[in-house]
């Protein structure tokens, strides 16, 4: 009589298909990084195009001027963003940094449609829940790929402290750079997703002593986005740059910094 062999797999065979899975497993897991980091690439394309086109609306309500690049403790009417603290560089304990006051700046009712908070402000107006600030999904002033400083601080996007005109210390409501003494504003920078390790405030000064932090930990901060950063110019366009072209622009020379006192 003819013994019958039992149905299911054998140990051997279970460990081959385990063996072949984790192969396949191994083998997808890059593709599916890099899958989810287009898509936090796409979604911070879309944080700083809204802060782009929010910063037009403030140019056409301000005679063609921009807001102003407010660095650490200016606290101007015309900032865009409030607060920040000094930081040792690069930073990665959260606890070492404050929350930027982003509801207090001069964009924030332009971005959120909300009164702004504070001195030049609605004094009345509440500010929104702690959460909502450190939240990826909710804070548009916040990257996608922000990790926890970037949470805490709330705020991942600075702006080209090439567009303040100085002496803007002098007053309040100062504002910058009028949009039409910009030659090319396709190529002059607005804001760029700068490195959580070195942010402290809403101001970018490429020459800054911070962005000499050039390892490859501050690297893979800066270029969170497959290699790559977003930069948002002055025509309102949102653009990709790989770290080759990236450092480049990084250069205090480079002529996509406007300086209106040149």
């Amino acid at each position: 009589m003819k013994s019958r062999r039992a149905k299911g797999f054998t140990l051997i065979e279970l460990l081959v298909v385990m063996a072949i899975l984790s192969i396949l497993f191994a083998l997808l897991m890059p593709a599916i990084q890099t899958a989810k980091e287009r898509a936090r690439e796409g979604r911070c394309k879309g944080n700083m195009a809204t802060l782009a086109k929010c910063m037009m609306m403030f140019v056409t309500d301000h005679d063609d001027m921009f807001p102003t690049a407010g660095w650490v403790g200016a606290d101007h009417e015309s900032d865009w963003t409030w607060g920040g603290n000094v930081i040792s560089v690069p930073q990665t304990n959260p606890d070492a940094c404050q929350r930027v006051r982003i509801e207090e700046g001069a964009l924030w009712q332009y971005v959120t449609s909300y009164p702004r908070v504070g001195t030049y402000g609605d004094p009345s107006a509440r500010k929104m829940p702690d959460e909502w600030y450190a939240s990826i999904d909710k804070n548009p002033y916040l990257c996608p790929s922000a990790g926890p400083v970037g949470r805490k601080r709330g705020l991942s996007y600075s702006m080209n402290a090439g567009l303040n005109i100085p002496p803007h210390s002098s007053g309040t409501n100062n504002l910058g750079t009028r949009i039409t003494q910009i030659k090319n504003t396709s190529r002059t920078v607005l804001l760029v997703d700068e490195s959580e390790m070195t942010l402290n405030d809403g101001l970018f000064l490429p020459q800054g002593h911070e962005n000499d932090v050039r390892d490859e930990a501050s690297l893979r901060s800066w270029l969170k986005h497959n290699g790559g950063a977003n930069i948002a110019f002055c025509d309102g366009h949102i653009g990709w740059v790989e770290r080759k072209l990236f450092l480049k622009i990084l250069d205090a020379n480079d002529p996509r910094w406007f300086d209106p006192t040149r």
